[in-house]
C-alpha cells in the first residue's frame, strides 16, 4: 500500500483500470459518543456484484454512496445506493464530488482545511436523512507520512487524521425521528486501487482513536504470499508531527462470525515506553467480508494512561467474490436504475439487514 498525506493526491484518478476502485471516506463520533457517522463516496463500487460481474467494469458506470448512522452503538440509519453511469461528478477546480443529491466540497484557506458535506436521501422503506456537516482541521504536511513504492497498486491518502465536526442532521431512523445538532471529532481519507483488493490483500484492519492531544491511526494489512504491512502512528492534534511510530503490532483473541470471518478482537501496539491496547468492543456492522466496531483504546506512555473510543474496521476482500453471499448484498445495496428489492420497501425487513 502506498501511503501519503499529500492533499493534491485526493484528485480523482483518471488512470484507474477497469477493475480499479476509488473512494472518499468520512467518519465522526459525537462528543458524548452517543452518535456515530460513517460516509463513503465511491467512484467504482468494489462491493457491488454488478461491478464484479461486468466485463469492462468501468468505475464511472458504478458510482455509489453508503451512509451509516449509529445511536448508542446500534444502527439508526443505513443506506447503500448505487447510481446510474455518470452520476458521480468531480470538479477539480472547485474540489467537489457528488453522487445523486449527496455532495462534498473541499476548501483550504490559510492552513485551515474544511470539507462541507450535504446528504439528502429518502428510501423506499420510509427512512430518510438530510444533513449538513463540516469537517475542519489544520492542513497536514505533505511529508508527514510518505511510504511510496513504484510496484504498489493501492493508495491510501490520509488527509484529516483529526477534524472538528459540526452540523445538523434531520433523520427518520430506526427508533424515531431525530433533529440533531452534531458536534464531535472526525476523520477523512481517500483510497484508490489499480487492481481488486483480493489480488493483494488477504485481510486488512484499520482504525483511529482521538485522544485529547493526539490521534492514533493503525493500518494492518496481511498480504498474499505472507507479505505484511503493519503500521501505526500517533499524530499530534494539529496534524503537524508524528509523535510515535509503532514498530510492534500483535493481533490476539480471534473470533469467528456466522460467515466464518475470523477476526482479532484485541490489537496491541508497542514502541519504546508506549503501549496501546485496543479492544473491538461493540459490533456495528457484521457481514461475510466486512466488520465495523466501536473499539476502546487504552494508551500507557511513561506511566501516564489515557483512553479513547473510536471506529475500527476489518475486511477480507476475497469473500466479496463469494457468489453464495450476493443475495444478502443485494438486499442492502439499492440499485437506483432498477426497482428496489422487495425487502427495501418494508421498514421492518430492511432494518433486519442492518
Amino acid at each position: 500500500m502506498n501511503i501519503s498525506t499529500k492533499l493534491n493526491d485526493e484528485q480523482i484518478d483518471p488512470d484507474k483500470p477497469s477493475n480499479g476502485y476509488e473512494w472518499w471516506y468520512f467518519d465522526a463520533l459525537s462528543i458524548d459518543k452517543q452518535w456515530g457517522i460513517a460516509l463513503i463516496f465511491y467512484h467504482g463500487n468494489p462491493f457491488s456484484p454488478n461491478y464484479i460481474q461486468a466485463i469492462d467494469g468501468i468505475p464511472n458506470q458504478y458510482p455509489a454512496i453508503s451512509v451509516s448512522i449509529y445511536r448508542n452503538g446500534k444502527p439508526e440509519y443505513y443506506s447503500f445506493l448505487e447510481y446510474d453511469e455518470g452520476r458521480f461528478h468531480w470538479d477539480e477546480d472547485e474540489h467537489t464530488g457528488s453522487i445523486g443529491s449527496n455532495f462534498f466540497k473541499r476548501s483550504e484557506i490559510d492552513g485551515v482545511l474544511e470539507y462541507e458535506l450535504l446528504l439528502a436521501q429518502t428510501l423506499e422503506s420510509g427512512h430518510s436523512i438530510n444533513a449538513k456537516l463540516k469537517f475542519t482541521s489544520h492542513t497536514i504536511s505533505d511529508e508527514l507520512i510518505d511510504n511510496v513504492s513504484k510496484d504498489e497498486k493501492h493508495y491510501w491518502n490520509l488527509i484529516q487524521p483529526q477534524a472538528k465536526v459540526n452540523g445538523s442532521i434531520i433523520l427518520k431512523g430506526k427508533s424515531d425521528d431525530h433533529n440533531l445538532i452534531f458536534t464531535g471529532a472526525g476523520y477523512h481519507d481517500h483510497n484508490t486501487g489499480h487492481e481488486p483488493m483480493k489480488d493483494s490483500f488477504k485481510d486488512w484492519y484499520w482504525g483511529r482513536f482521538h485522544f485529547k492531544e493526539s490521534t492514533l491511526i493503525y493500518y494492518i494489512m496481511n498480504g498474499l504470499d505472507g507479505n505484511k504491512q503493519h503500521q501505526a502512528w500517533l499524530i499530534s492534534k494539529d496534524g503537524g508531527e508524528v509523535l510515535q511510530k509503532f514498530d510492534q503490532i500483535n493481533l490476539e483473541y480471534y473470533q469467528k462470525n456466522l460467515f466464518s470471518l475470523n477476526v482479532a478482537k484485541k490489537i496491541i501496539l508497542s514502541s519504546g515506553n508506549t503501549k496501546v491496547t485496543i479492544q473491538q468492543r461493540k459490533l456495528l456492522d457484521n457481514g461475510p467480508f466486512y466488520q465495523r466496531f466501536y473499539s476502546d483504546a487504552v494508551m500507557i506512555n511513561n506511566n501516564k494512561t489515557v483512553a479513547s473510543t473510536g471506529i475500527s474496521e476489518y475486511i477480507k476482500p476475497e469473500m466479496i467474490y463469494e457468489e453464495k453471499y450476493w443475495w444478502m448484498i443485494k438486499m442492502r445495496l439499492r440499485f437506483m436504475n432498477k426497482k428496489p428489492h422487495w425487502v427495501q420497501r418494508l421498514k421492518m425487513f430492511y432494518e433486519w439487514t442492518w
